[in-house]
């Protein structure tokens, strides 16, 4: 009786603690991790008038639930491009449901918000594709950059094609590629992709594998 009583005690405890702090704020890390590169690298990243490093860049952000993170690209030759990176609501925040029948659980949510701890920068990955100065957007760079998209999005079928030698998603990436000078085919296509498949396989990330791709 004793022991089920520290027991009851304990949750209790746990439970207002919870309810004090906010879930998210109790559970979820205070800052995430994102990594930005482009296409060429060597690019400077600026948060306001602060440098953070050149891309590939791998930089942590403290959560904000209420401040619009937006970051500048600059690389002498290329457009400069801004990054507003995208948040999401923290999937800890929604424990809070569980005390949203009381004030204290509408005060939960509060907390949160007030810490940051609410919401989650995701993606955590970006590729930016610089267009040099002075050039306007053509066709050709909108279907580069389709392809890259196409590319990022489908990584992991992509990827189960490389490991296969062949497939639909290898296909659609083939056909949006410009003609070669050399008319290459599809054949010879698959014969490159099948001599790098060691490095598009163990390639760290979605944006790491679409670049030893467009490599090829």
């Amino acid at each position: 009786m004793f022991k089920a009583g520290r027991i009851a005690g304990a949750l209790s405890l746990l439970c207002i603690a919870f309810i004090l702090n906010g879930c998210a704020t109790m559970l979820a890390p205070n800052t995430d991790t994102v990594t930005i590169k482009t296409i060429p690298s060597g690019a400077v990243v600026y948060d306001g008038v602060n440098v953070l490093g050149k891309t590939p860049l791998t930089q942590s952000f403290k959560r904000d639930t209420f401040e619009q993170k937006t970051l500048t690209i600059r690389l002498q030759g290329y457009k400069s491009q801004e990054l507003m990176l995208q948040r999401v609501m923290e999937k800890k925040a929604l424990y809070n449901f569980v005390f949203f029948i009381t004030t204290c659980g509408a005060t939960s949510w509060g907390i949160d918000a007030l810490n940051g701890n609410m919401v989650m920068y995701s993606p955590d990955s970006y590729l930016i594709d610089l267009r040099k100065s002075g050039n306007s957007s053509s066709d050709k760079d909108q279907t580069r950059w389709d392809r890259i998209r196409f590319a990022v999005m489908n990584r992991d079928n992509l990827m189960k094609d490389v490991a296969l030698g062949n497939g639909e998603y290898l296909r659609a990436y083939f056909e949006t590629l410009p003609p070669s000078p050399s008319s290459e085919g599809y054949q010879e296509f698959l014969d490159k992709v099948a001599g790098h498949a060691h490095d598009l396989l163990t390639a760290g990330d979605a944006v790491d594998f679409c670049q030893a791709l467009e490599n090829i």
